[in-house]
């Protein structure tokens, strides 16, 4: 006799517990917000557009890496391949939530989903190693990290009208220290260092022989394929 599939609960209580936990994260991803908000000023994007921005694809680094190419007129295809490329990862982010929200209704899995980031993502697993099943918490962290990035968008951007150039200030800083930041993660592990180079290596080339942001796509897939083929290798 094949067993029923238990539905995770859904409660308001998770809801808010979710919040709460979320609570720590608020405040790192409220400044990545205004650096957002103001570089997407700088860009010419208008504080609805911004925000619309933000609320929608909420997704931070795919956001800050649409604006490295961002450019008039503007290249929707390295823009669309950039975000894909950026946002391959919540693939697995989600593959790993299935066994917990697979039984869940569409209802209330979809929109937890929306709000799925790095961090409450890692904040639901943990719940659910301890013993803590009730999936709405996934959702409540989201909410609160997501409106946190929006609202802090607005204001990033209200402080960039008023700042005007950000090269003024050192502002424009903020991209190559977004990558950088990223960059130097390759660095806990002696197996990231290769994808690294073999990437920045492709970037450098392309930049020089192809005319727009393809270098970034480029330099991204040179990465993902060094680090797959060592995975592959067998010693």
């Amino acid at each position: 006799m094949a067993s029923q599939t238990t539905i995770p609960p859904f409660t308001l209580a998770g809801f808010r517990a979710g919040l709460a936990a979320s609570l720590v994260l608020a405040p790192g991803v409220a400044l990545y917000g205004l650096a957002f908000g103001v570089m997407a000023s700088a860009r010419g994007l208008t504080g609805p557009e911004a925000v619309l921005f933000s609320a929608w694809l909420n997704a931070g680094g795919a956001q800050m890496a649409t604006l490295a190419v961002w450019t008039d007129p503007l290249p929707w295809a390295a823009i669309g391949l950039t975000t894909v490329a950026m946002n391959a990862r919540y693939l697995l982010l989600g593959a790993a939530l299935r066994p917990w929200f697979g039984p869940l209704p569409a209802a209330q899995a979809y929109p937890s989903l929306f709000v799925l980031g790095d961090g409450n993502w890692a904040l639901a697993l943990r719940e659910h190693a301890a013993g803590r099943t009730d999936a709405a918490f996934l959702a409540g962290s989201g909410t609160a990290l997501w409106l946190s990035w929006t609202a802090a968008t607005a204001l990033g951007h209200l402080g960039g009208q008023v700042i005007g150039d950000p090269q003024r200030f050192g502002i424009d800083f903020m991209l190559p220290a977004f990558f950088a930041t990223m960059a130097l993660a390759f660095f806990r592990r002696a197996g990231g260092i290769a994808p690294l180079i073999a990437g920045i290596g492709v970037a450098v080339i392309v930049d020089r022989l192809v005319p727009g942001p393809w270098y970034i796509l480029s330099g991204a897939l040179a990465g993902s394929l060094a680090g797959a083929l060592r995975r592959a290798d067998p010693a």
